[in-house]
Order: structure tokens, then sequence, then C-alpha cells
């Protein structure tokens, strides 16, 4: 079903109620020029939570799991949370703060390839606003095209 961007915040916000509900999500950010969202608050731990109702998927890792390609509990990452632990682990590897977060996604986007990618664009936007830092469209390009080329494609 095509995502009708008008409604997306607020099918978006229902969403990350229903994953988390004893939080309001602090950010709400788009990949830009992709139909891709996410909702965000902060987590108490440093585990970094995704949920996706479209995929009824929901995973977690933290900055060391995410090096070996596992989930928390030690399962391997679903593949479309590759790119999003590709774009952490590199932030943080340049040196953001990237601590516990808890995130719902909504996409209009086809699963597949460019949901992926597109996925990683919006989670180092969120990475971005959570550190109150500027950025471009090409550094996010270039973020996640270096998450593919020593992350996702290894």
């Amino acid at each position: 079903m095509p995502l009708e961007t008008h409604d997306a915040p607020l099918r978006l916000l229902a969403a990350f109620q229903q994953a988390f509900p004893d939080q309001s999500p602090a950010w709400v950010v788009r990949a830009p020029g992709r139909e891709l969202w996410l909702a965000a608050a902060r987590a108490d731990r440093d585990l970094i939570t995704i949920f996706s109702p479209e995929m009824e998927s929901r995973t977690a890792f933290t900055l060391q799991s995410a090096k070996t390609r596992r989930t928390h509990q030690q399962r391997p990452l679903p593949v479309w949370a590759r790119y999003p632990a590709g774009v952490t682990l590199m932030l943080a590897q340049d040196g953001m703060d990237v601590g516990g977060v808890n995130m719902a996604l909504l996409s209009g986007e086809p699963v597949g390839p460019r949901h992926d990618y597109a996925l990683g664009m919006a989670v180092a936007v969120l990475w971005y606003e959570i550190n109150a830092l500027p950025f471009t469209v090409d550094t996010l390009i270039e973020i996640v095209d270096r998450a593919r080329r020593d992350y996702v494609d290894v």
C-alpha cells in the first residue's frame, strides 16, 4: 500500500506507541527524497531497538553486537537492519554519540535494497538530529555508502 505523505506522521506515531507504549517520540525524521519515516526516543540502556510494523519485525542491537552483525541476543542481524547498524557504527567511529534509542519506522518504499538504503539514510538523519549537528544530503549519502562498503556488503 503506498504511503500517503500527509498521514505518515500520524501512522508513524501510532506504530511507535504500539511498539513502545511507555514512551513518546522525541524525534520524527524522514529520509531525504524517500518515503521512509522514523520516530524515536532515547532508551535507558545502550540498546538500539527498531520496530517495523510493515515487516512485522523488531530487532535490537548494541554497538558491540553490531560489530559482529548480531542482535543483542547474539542472533544474526536481519538483512533489513544492516544499514541502520552499519550507519550507527560508522558514526560512532567518527565520534558521534549513538547511545540507546527506540525507533519505529514507516515506509512507502518497496521492501528491498532501496528500502534498506533509505532506512540507513533515515537513521543517519536521526543521529544528526539527536546530536544537533548540521548535515547535507551529500553527507548522508557518504555515510550510507561507507556503511554499505565497509559493513553491509562485507
